[in-house]
């Protein structure tokens, strides 16, 4: 060895202690040696102090070898221990072999002493090597037995010799299951044969794959795995295993789906807002001179027939526009009463244009009049989850889908996902349809988020999720019944509405009587000529302009002529906001009202009841709605003015 031996030696003679060392010594054996001569010294220096080797009399007082070996094998199960003695006791031996000593010398032959520490040191070094292999490996096996990836490893020809915990979580198969099959026995229908083709290349090139692999489980369910494959060779460098790690990422997949999903609503949502305001700018002329062709023709019964079928057209055309916006519009709604019979309609008009024409379609209603409390862009996407849920359960079927709405009375009734709901009266939507049905170890599953029995990238496992939500939200319950080539049945319970306030009060259709002059501003030549041909029927002097910077150059030349500017936002060379800026910064605080086609007021800044505008009116609306707002919006004295003429 390259340094001394360092000895840590028990013997209560001095004389046995000076032969064992000069022996050493004779026979060129370097070391360094500590003797106690009790028990307590020697556990004192035996933690104290770095051993290479225990020499311990058997015989000793207050104790003996075989104590002094007990001690030593607690503490430290590897460190070489030599037991000597006077006699030879044979049974001493044998005991002492057993418990842990490496060898048992009488100290009269000392002859065998210094090959058994050679020897000894040797073995102590390999039983150490060994010991800490076997920690390494013991190490290893925790960690991948509990790594949350799935580990396997096989032969060179694909039998899977191992398989951790995870393995078994992921897939559903147990251990014994696995072992000794191919991975094949995960394999899915989502790869095609050059898929695999170029798998292998990549390993029998002796090069690592990584990939994306789509596996099934044992429930024959499908899993998302980021996979590494990996060859493993012997020292001699032949192929001996093979390693594969496979991480989970199913739910991660979905939720970049998801998002990519909510990017192309989002885009979608913008164009439509671009469209919308272009075709309420259409719209709105034909809604004005439909009224204005009324106003003037009061006595042909025809032409005002034909004036109020343009006119309904118009208004049903703007109602329509104004739920899709609601529908693709970001951001959190408000919980209104709303007649759900008339969203009901809408919604199922727009539905019946998506649904195959070969799909029977029924509608049975019989609520109107009945109010609820919820969101109606909510409420509108409930109806069309549900609607396109029956008609995705029908593809390729003649199926029928029917619709009905009808207050109920209900006792304490239970539904899905543990709620409970409270005697009372409630308006019950019921959306049955005649498809194949839901399996009933999958009916308690329909309302987890992420849960699916469509194909992959074709559901997203949220609808109904989204849908219980919204319904929960509203006090509302849901239940589900289902059977197998039967068809399937949603009732939606929502609680009547015991107050209808906050609902808007309509308008009559009586004669507006207008006064005053107004500044009107708007690009669209057509829009504007209604406009002023409208309320100058009315009564109202009307300035009208299609370029914004020639109005403003027009109320910079007389300021007092104009009692209210009304005017569009989205135009070229100035937008509404700045035109009202340039006005207010001639006269601060002149009443401006506000006209524009695009619904998402939020991208103004400012919320516009703080931007200093006595009003703003969403395109399309009617002259006479646009009147009231003007007459609403005059300064004080010119108000008070109009009540006394009105008077």
């Amino acid at each position: 060895m390259s340094s001394p031996l360092r000895i840590l030696m028990i013997e209560d003679s001095q004389e046995d202690a000076e032969l064992i060392l000069l022996h050493l010594q004779a026979h060129s054996v370097e070391c360094t040696c500590v003797q106690v001569d009790t028990l307590e010294g020697f556990l004192s220096k035996l933690k104290s102090g770095v051993w290479d080797l225990v020499l311990s009399d058997y015989s000793l007082p207050g104790t003996d070898g075989m104590a002094v070996l007990e001690s030593l094998r607690a503490l430290d199960p590897d460190l070489p221990f030599i037991l000597l003695s006077g006699v030879l006791d044979e049974g001493a031996a044998v005991e002492a072999m057993r418990k842990g000593a490496n060898d048992f010398i009488l100290k009269g032959n000392l002859s065998r002493l210094v090959p058994v520490i050679w020897r000894e040191m040797k073995e102590s070094e390999l039983r150490r090597k060994q010991r800490l292999f076997e920690e390494e490996l013991r190490l290893l096996h925790t960690a991948i037995g509990q790594t949350p990836d799935m580990v396997m490893i096989t032969d060179a020809e694909g039998q899977i010799l191992y398989a951790n915990a995870a393995a078994e979580a992921i897939t559903g198969f147990h251990r014994a299951e696995m072992v000794g099959q191919n991975p094949r026995l995960f394999k899915s229908d989502r790869h095609d044969t050059a898929f695999y083709r170029s798998m292998w290349e990549v390993l029998l090139r002796g090069e690592t794959w990584k990939g994306h692999i789509v596996n099934r489980r044992k429930d024959r369910s499908l899993w998302d795995a980021e996979t590494v494959i990996a060859p493993v060779f012997n020292s001699r460098g032949e192929l001996q295993n093979y390693l594969c790690t496979a991480r989970d990422i199913t739910l991660e997949r979905k939720l970049q789906g998801l998002v990519e999903q909510s990017q192309r609503l989002e885009t979608i949502g913008t164009l439509t807002s671009g469209i919308a305001h272009d075709f309420n700018n259409i719209l709105m002329p034909v809604m004005g001179h439909a009224e204005l062709g009324l106003a003037r023709s009061p006595g042909d019964p025809k032409i005002r027939h034909d004036l109020e079928v343009i006119q309904a057209s118009a208004s049903r055309a703007r109602d329509l526009i104004a739920q899709i916006l609601s529908f693709s519009r970001k951001g959190a709604g408000e919980d209104v009463p709303i007649e759900v019979q008339s969203l009901l309609s809408e919604s199922l008009k727009l539905l019946r244009a998506t649904l195959p024409t070969s799909m029977g379609f029924e509608v049975e209603l019989d609520a109107r009049g009945t109010f609820v409390k919820v969101d109606p862009t909510k409420l509108h996407q409930v109806i069309l989850n549900l609607c396109i849920n029956a008609s995705h359960a029908m593809r390729g079927l003649a199926g029928r889908l029917t619709v009905k709405l009808k207050p109920e009375h209900l006792p304490v009734t239970p539904c899905a996902m543990n709620v409970n709901l409270q005697e009372g009266e409630y308006l019950c939507l019921e959306v049955t349809d005649t498809g194949r049905g839901i399996s009933s170890e999958h009916l308690d599953k329909v309302f987890l988020p992420f849960f699916t029995t469509k194909p992959p990238r074709e559901g997203t496992g949220l609808g109904l999720s989204v849908t219980h939500g919204i319904v929960s939200a509203a006090k509302g319950g849901i239940q589900v019944g289902s059977q197998p080539g039967v068809g399937t049945s949603f009732k939606i319970f929502l609680p009547i509405s015991s107050s209808l306030l906050g609902l808007p009060v309509v308008q009559g259709d009586e004669t507006v009587k207008g006064h005053g002059h107004i500044l009107l501003v708007d690009d669209e030549k057509t829009l504007v000529d209604m406009l002023e041909a409208s309320l100058t029927q009315m009564g109202f002097q009307v300035s009208s302009f299609c370029d914004p910077r020639l109005a403003l150059r027009a109320f910079a030349d007389s300021p007092t002529a104009f009692q209210i500017a009304v005017t569009d936002h989205t135009m070229p060379g100035l937008s509404g906001l700045q035109l009202a800026q340039a006005i207010w910064s001639l006269n601060p605080g002149f009443p401006i009202i506000l006209m524009t086609g695009d619904p998402d007021m939020e991208k103004f800044g400012l919320p516009l009841s703080q931007a200093g505008f006595r009003a703003c009116l969403s395109k399309p609306m009617s002259p006479k709605d646009l009147a009231r707002a003007v007459l609403k919006g005059f300064p004080e004295p010119a108000r008070l003015d109009h009540d006394v003429m009105q008077g």
